[in-house]
């Protein structure tokens, strides 16, 4: 099962970003970045006196990449955010809903288990595009495959305006909704057996935490990955 690992409010969280690239993840660096593109999978953290890990994997709904990229990527962003995430973001750019995006859900299924939907939270960037319509009836009047993704998560949205990323009021909001979906499992941050091998590697390693994330060890889930990934991008690419 995906439900292990307890935590409480006032410790870390770590949260995995999912979206295609050029969506305005960025918003969720705590500092600045020279680097506007994202090319690898990366770790940041601090909000608001809260310890936040955000582990970004870049580009792996844009089908261009090969298998063998987004596996280095899924390995990596297991690695480092084993014994297991708090949320997966699926970050999404109003005004914009892709093939891609609407298969995302059930893609990601393929790679993380069919439990990580409830670990999962649509957040939309760009708010501005709102031009004073709500989020609420912006996702009513919208697409129907939009609300079905939403739904699929759960019903967990959220807001940000990427040009006030820094705004602590929309970072509480978020942080607010991830402490949600923690007390929703029990306080438990998702789990399952890639997951499980990581952090026994780890925890196995006399290195420093930090260090011993960025080895390249070779896990034995590593082969059957590359199966679920094909499966992953095939999913993407159907006619929704």
């Amino acid at each position: 099962s995906g439900r292990s690992c307890k935590v409480t409010k006032c410790q870390l969280l770590r949260i995995v970003l999912i979206g295609k690239t050029g969506v305005g993840k960025s918003a969720f660096k705590s500092h600045p970045s020279a680097s506007s593109v994202t090319k690898v999978c990366e770790k940041q953290h601090a909000f608001l006196n809260r310890q936040v890990f955000v582990i970004d994997t870049p580009g792996i709904l844009d089908t261009e990449k090969t298998p063998e990229e987004i596996k280095k990527e899924i390995v990596k962003c297991i690695q480092m955010s084993s014994p297991g995430p708090h949320a997966f973001l699926l970050v999404l750019q109003l005004g914009r809903f892709t093939r891609e995006e609407q298969n995302a859900v059930k893609a990601l299924q393929e790679i993380f288990g069919k439990e990580s939907t409830y670990y999962m939270i649509v957040v939309f960037t760009r708010a501005s595009e709102l031009q004073g319509q709500t989020i609420e009836s912006y996702v009513q009047s919208g697409h129907e495959k939009l609300r079905e993704l939403i739904r699929s998560c759960g019903a967990r949205y959220v807001v940000l305006d990427n040009t006030r990323s820094q705004n602590r009021v929309q970072v509480q909001k978020l942080i607010g909704k991830i402490d949600e979906v923690v007390a929703a499992n029990g306080g438990a941050c998702y789990t399952e057996e890639m997951y499980k091998e990581a952090e026994a590697v780890l925890q196995s390693q006399t290195l420093d935490r930090v260090v011993a994330e960025l080895q390249e060890y070779k896990f034995s889930f590593v082969e059957s990955l590359l199966q679920k990934i094909m499966i992953f991008q095939a999913k993407l690419k159907e006619e929704p």
